[in-house]
């Protein structure tokens, strides 16, 4: 009975992980095509403007809600297995959330003119008065999810994610295009309240939600914690949120110090925002967009590890773990080289509203940055094997000494190199926290994957040759995008394969795992 619980149990961690996946992965889609209609009719000073309101309000966000929303997840799922009541857990959560959030969006407004000058540009803070309103709205939908999901129902969260872009991306280019003549703060405004919006339906739709699956349990319930399970929910929600916030930390400290570092070294306040933008706008957007494979890949990772190392399942932890490293590199790796090959062709095809040289020094910011692809990937990997092995706080210290690598680099290196030096400790910071996080897993489970790592390196190396060669012939343009891509991934799909980067066992564990086996056989006709 025990086994088939935890089968039971592992299919809907599985399938609701995928659920979350599938939605994460429609809504980071949607969020990085909405950049590029953005930035075109921004340009790089506006959309550089944009990103210094972002990753105040993303941090503010996370600040009020980090940690509580995994906490409730896990506290409502286990006292609900348990056949005990749950909606007091929702009640406190939201509550406290809606207080944390209310007052962090009374503080982004009222320091809106000092958050700016501490930025490097004044014409910002109008945009904080605007995004303001969104922490609030933030706060309720954490709430929501968190309790959505401890009830295992993942389809709110998921469909809330894509709420959330398709508002942001329908009333925020609307509304900036729509502005654009009233000169670029308006258009950017225009863009931000688009942000707020965004929140605020998804946030309506949640409560919607709730209300309705709520009527389906009239039971009366006592909605008051104790003292003793308020306790418990912070230890639970205290090492995620510190492991929440260092991120948004990391990009709220770039918008302090690039524009300023840039400043030091000569550069005027509207060429070093469009800098800014060209930085944290265009170059990260094509940096994230294989990262969100990953990424969902690593949502999936947690559960797994997790329901395996409950059940003291030693092979099944080491099996998923190096599946995982594996198809972190397997993706990285490729898109890093093809960025580094056609990057500037990615970004003229994809920004014709750009000048030329910014496009050229978007490129070569790329071609830096390119390299965190398989770096955040890897780290990202680390951080939920991490987690589902129950050493969150290893993740935590290992990303904060990275993070103070890369501000003390960001200080140095962006005065005296200009913005390139931004992503020079941007990748430094992703090599830092791989290596110490590598490290803390390996002392757990003492897996090491650098054959099959090499492996993928070597066939990535012979990609890129075949991708060089393409150039050579197609220079330019759409054409030498799509002329590209085709040989690079025809290569990669077969070098891969040829060198055996993936057992048959493994291959059989993915989608569609049969047709692989097959193609593998076909390719390794001598084994």
């Amino acid at each position: 009975m025990r086994a088939r619980g935890a089968a039971v149990g592992g299919g809907k961690l599985v399938g609701g992980a995928a659920i979350l996946a599938a939605g994460s992965i429609i809504a980071k889609i949607i969020g990085a095509f909405y950049r590029v209609p953005l930035t075109n009719i921004l340009g790089a000073e506006g959309i550089g403007m944009y990103q210094l309101v972002f990753p105040v309000f993303a941090l503010f966000t996370t600040l009020s809600s980090s940690g509580i929303p995994v906490a409730l997840s896990r506290i409502v799922a286990e006292k609900k297995a348990a056949g005990q009541e749950t909606k007091k857990y929702l009640v406190s959560a939201l509550l406290s959330l809606l207080a944390v959030s209310a007052l962090s969006g009374i503080l982004i407004a009222s320091l809106s003119g000092v958050l700016a000058r501490l930025q490097g540009n004044p014409s910002t803070a109008s945009g904080y008065v605007v995004v303001a309103p969104a922490v609030f709205f933030v706060g309720a939908i954490a709430a929501f999810r968190g309790w959505f999901q401890g009830e295992m129902y993942m389809v709110p969260t998921a469909v809330s994610n894509v709420i959330e872009q398709v508002v942001k991306l329908g009333a925020g280019i609307g509304l900036a295009l729509a502005l654009a003549d009233r000169g670029v703060v308006a258009a950017v405004c225009g863009a931000l309240l688009g942000v707020t919006l965004s929140e605020a339906v998804a946030a309506v739709y949640l409560t919607i939600v709730y209300a309705v699956r709520s009527r389906r349990r009239p039971a009366r319930e006592c909605l008051r914690l104790s003292k003793d399970e308020a306790r418990g929910m912070f230890r639970v929600a205290f090492p995620f949120a510190l492991l929440g916030v260092i991120m948004p930390l990391g990009t709220f400290l770039d918008s302090l110090i690039i524009v300023n570092a840039l400043g030091w070294g000569g550069v005027a306040t509207e060429a070093a925002t469009a800098q800014y933008g060209l930085y944290s706008g265009p170059v990260a957007s094509l940096v994230n967009a294989p990262v969100i494979a990953i990424m969902s890949l690593a949502m999936a990772v947690v559960p797994s590890v997790s329901l395996s190392r409950a059940d003291r399942d030693v092979a099944a932890v080491i099996a998923k773990s190096r599946m995982s490293i594996k198809l972190v590199y397997l993706v990285g790796v490729p898109a890093a080289l093809f960025f580094v090959l056609f990057g500037g062709s990615i970004l003229s095809v994809l920004y014709p509203a750009l000048p030329a040289d910014s496009v050229a020094l978007a490129a070569n910011l790329l071609s830096v940055q390119a390299l965190g692809v398989v770096l955040v990937g890897a780290t990202q990997i680390y951080i939920s094997l991490l987690q589902g092995l129950d050493r969150t706080f290893s993740a935590v210290k290992s990303l904060f000494v990275a993070l103070v690598v890369k501000v003390a680099l960001s200080l140095v290196l962006v005065r005296y190199m200009g913005i390139i030096g931004a992503s020079v400790a941007s990748v430094a910071m992703s090599a830092v926290s791989l290596v110490l996080l590598g490290v803390s897993f390996r002392r757990l489970t003492d897996i090491h994957e650098e054959k099959s790592i090499a492996k993928v390196l070597s066939a990535g190396v012979i990609m890129a040759l075949a991708g060089i060669t393409v150039r050579e012939y197609v220079p330019a343009g759409v054409a030498a995008v799509a002329a590209g891509a085709a040989v690079c991934a025809v290569a990669y799909v077969w070098l891969t394969t040829l060198f055996g980067v993936f057992s048959e066992d493994e291959l059989r564990s993915l989608p569609f795992g049969s047709k692989f086996v097959r193609f593998r056989r076909a390719v390794r006709f001598w084994d």
